[in-house]
């Protein structure tokens, strides 16, 4: 068997595909994948090469599902907002113009102000469970804190807050890359993105009338005043679409707070380092995120004739751009398959590159050093709960720990 009909991403190599992944690199770098429908990009050169060329490899097939949502799905998202091009699948001009607010509005100097709230909050979640000797990580730290985080800055109520991350994150299963259990799960996630829909759109409807120092009437601001022809329920779609394009990235940072303790665990000389030396947090976070990606694949389709990887590729060809098997590459990293936090920042591709990198990445980075100066001082004495069996999200995008226990 080829390497493509080997691989089974959401299966049998969910768990840990890195063995794959090196196999791939040395022995067909580029492969085409029949569960995928597209070529995977394995090499550093390669993805780089993609990211950074957006005239020859279009973000147009971004959100394209591996298989075409059956009718009881589509069904349930007519419900929400009309179909709209989204910048995350536009390039060029287009790209830029309807990306920026979504840059601005998540700063350095944004990200800079929410910190005095990203640290309370982390704080309060660990008063929560300090003194019980154990927890659950995921459910009671890593899929709480940047849910707040990201709430407070859109400007929700905190009563909407936890129906906002429980919605969004089933509406980000609705995704390419995503192991359903049933079509009922499946119906159960549309229905969740719908509602996900509808409270932005409360929320647009109501900064339209009173805007406020937050991410809706900033991007209000900004989308507004170009979409004058827009009704009322078309510009707080047009909205809610960038925002429910945007806010999921709060799975991505909790699959980073997950990967980053059950790998610092699993190697406990290396918590035992990063507890006597903090200095070492922000390389501690970059090296989580670069051994463990939580987005292990963005799709892209060739707009010409090119060639990659040594083959020939028509106008059309889908690609997997496999963003954690570049950020493990030898010939990108010295000691690449190796997990060291002492390693000097490096530049990778955890976030993206390009004109498509992400907007969130900042905010993203600041959670987990804040995360991990807090945990090493509060709780140095943290382990793994012995005998567990780790479980991954059944996802290439947010690629992160179901559950993860710990004791102390």
């Amino acid at each position: 068997m080829s390497l493509g009909d080997l691989y089974d991403p959401l299966r049998a190599h969910l768990s840990d595909p890195y063995p794959f992944y090196a196999r791939a690199r040395r022995e067909e770098p580029l492969f085409f994948s029949p569960v995928m429908g597209a070529w995977v990009v394995t090499k550093m050169a390669d993805v780089r090469r993609i990211l950074r060329d957006g005239r020859t490899f279009s973000s147009a097939n971004t959100l394209r599902p591996y298989a075409p949502f059956p009718p009881a799905i589509l069904e349930e998202l007519a419900k929400g907002f009309p179909q709209r091009e989204l910048y995350i699948t536009m390039d060029g001009e287009a790209h830029r113009r309807l990306r920026a607010p979504a840059a601005a509005a998540l700063s350095p100097e944004r990200v800079t102000a929410a910190e005095p709230y990203i640290t309370e909050r982390a704080a309060r979640l660990i008063d929560g469970f300090a003194k019980d000797g154990g927890v659950e990580f995921m459910a009671a730290y890593a899929n709480r804190l940047p849910v707040d985080v990201i709430a407070r800055l859109v400007g929700f109520a905190e009563e909407d807050g936890r129906a906002f991350g429980d919605d969004s994150r089933a509406g980000a299963a609705m995704s390419m890359g995503h192991r359903f259990g049933s079509e009922e799960e499946r119906v159960a996630c549309a229905r969740a993105f719908v509602r996900f829909q509808r409270l932005i759109e409360r929320y647009v409807t109501a900064r339209r009338g009173e805007p406020r120092d937050d991410l809706i009437s900033d991007y209000l601001a900004a989308y507004a005043p170009g979409e004058a022809a827009l009704t009322d329920d078309e510009t707080a779609g047009l909205v809610g679409l960038v925002l429910g394009a945007a806010l999921p990235g709060h799975i991505t940072t909790s699959a980073l707070l997950g990967n980053g303790l059950l790998r610092l665990l699993s190697q406990p000389d290396q918590w035992r380092l990063l507890c006597e030396r903090p200095d070492l947090v922000p390389n501690a976070a970059e090296e989580i995120a670069r051994f463990d990606t939580p987005t292990h694949v963005f799709l892209r389709v060739t707009t010409t004739d090119t060639s990659l990887g040594g083959r020939d590729l028509p106008a059309g060809t889908e690609l997997a751009v496999c963003l954690a098997s570049a950020n493990r590459d030898e010939e990108a990293f010295d000691r690449a398959e190796e997990f060291d936090i002492t390693r000097a920042p490096q530049a990778n591709v955890v976030f993206g590159q390009g004109a498509h990198y992400c907007p969130g990445a900042g905010l993203a980075r600041r959670q987990v050093e804040i995360s991990l100066r807090l945990l090493t001082e509060r709780l140095p004495g943290l382990r793994l709960v012995p005998g567990q069996r780790i479980e991954y999200r059944g996802t290439l995008d947010h690629r992160g720990p179901l559950a993860l226990r710990l004791q102390w």
